[in-house]
């Protein structure tokens, strides 16, 4: 059987005439759907690599056996929607009627215009529900993402209402937002493999020896993408730095660095900031091991990989109140988003027994993201339903 998957990002093109992504690669691919599935045809964006855009070491390849890409080529920017609606159009037409399933990944408006598509020409498909279009597009500080975002909520909102199956990442949030008049099933995307179940003691022992007022502290998100909210956390660092608390924030994710390195600057906590950089995934979990905690300050999320991964090693987490983040964390560790004085209050009275707490609370959670139940769990879905 063969599917089409169709999604709003970014692959890039480079001279071997192959194609690069960052987290849907073909690993992702091969492990994801090649399982269920014989082939896989990718539509989405492309960019040629250029000096502009060649910042793409951590980048994987995406296309390889039985997995293909065919990009958009009329589509780079949102006007472009527009003003090549009827070019996409017949693209996307192309891919849907030259595959048996279609997997449609939301948010995206190519995903709003192949769920059209289908609809018209009676093509069995599928929407992934991965993140709130409202929350991504009016956290943008441009003046056209604010436009933009009531469109996206209600085409959206409209054909995932439509769609006779919808897998969501969260538990409850995306599902009370955008829900389905069709079959549904929660099943987040984080991948749990070979867990220690040793990563409680270590971390107790970690714990031990944490200096309350010199945490370090670690978020795994792209440093260039302004709603991730990492400029809340340096704020909070220079607010307490002068109360006498000296945290190191590690930034693990690619990304233009310049605005926080700027913001770094102009806050005087320069020594309290360390860019990382992009690192493999086996080596995120190694540096996390060191880590005493995880933030995730994000403005709009669905379900975060990074957190739950972080989580599942026992490491005690704040978050913000964004998407599904509540649905992970305990209510004592969650602050409302871009609200610094929050963010502070629960930094300021943690102690280590709170933390003791937290982490064997999130270790437990964690479990149930378990790869192989969900796994289970999406391959019965898929294979029942699509």
């Amino acid at each position: 059987m063969k599917i089409a998957f169709i999604f709003d990002t970014f692959l890039v093109k480079r001279n071997d005439n192959n194609y690069y992504g960052m987290t849907l690669t073909y690993d992702f691919f091969k492990e994801r759907y090649l399982s269920m599935f014989d082939s896989v045809v990718v539509t989405t964006r492309v960019k040629l690599e250029n000096k502009s855009n060649s910042a793409t070491s951590g980048y994987k390849i995406v296309n390889g056996d039985n997995v293909e890409v065919r990009p958009i080529e009329d589509y780079v920017s949102i006007p472009d929607a527009i003003i090549n609606k009827k070019k996409i159009t017949q693209s996307l037409k192309k891919v849907i009627n030259d595959v048996d399933k279609v997997i449609i990944r939301m948010p995206s408006v190519l995903g709003i215009m192949a769920a059209k598509i289908c609809e018209k020409e009676k093509k069995s498909y599928l929407i992934e529900m991965v993140a709130c279009p409202w929350d991504g597009y009016i956290n943008h500080t441009n003046c056209i993402g604010k436009v933009i975002a009531p469109v996206m909520y209600f085409e959206t909102k409209k054909a995932v209402k439509k769609c006779n199956n919808v897998l969501y990442v969260t538990e409850k949030f995306l599902q009370k937002r955008y829900p389905t008049y069709g079959n549904q099933v929660s099943c987040s995307d984080v991948i749990l493999n070979n867990v220690d179940n040793n990563v409680i003691q270590k971390r107790k022992e970690m714990i031990s020896k944490c200096n309350l007022k010199e945490l370090s502290l670690v978020t795994v998100a792209n440093v260039g993408m302004k709603y991730k909210g990492h400029i809340y956390v340096f704020k909070a660092i220079a607010d307490l730095k002068k109360k006498g608390y000296n945290y190191k924030y590690y930034l693990i994710g690619n990304g233009s660095q310049e605005r926080l390195r700027s913001l770094a600057e102009k806050l005087c906590i320069n020594d309290n900031v360390v860019f990382v950089g992009s690192l493999p995934h086996d080596r995120v979990f190694e540096f996390l091991k060191k880590m005493d905690l995880y933030i995730q300050p994000s403005l709009q999320e669905g379900l975060p990989r990074a957190l739950i991964e972080a989580m599942s090693l026992g490491m005690p987490a704040i978050g913000s109140n964004a998407g599904g983040i509540p649905e992970l964390l305990s209510e004592k560790m969650i602050f409302k988003k871009k609200n610094i004085f929050d963010l502070e209050k629960i930094l300021t009275n943690l102690t280590l027994e709170l933390l003791y707490q937290n982490s064997g609370v999130n270790y437990k959670k964690s479990m149930e993201y378990d790869y192989n139940h969900l796994n289970e769990k999406r391959k019965s879905f898929y294979l029942g339903d699509v």
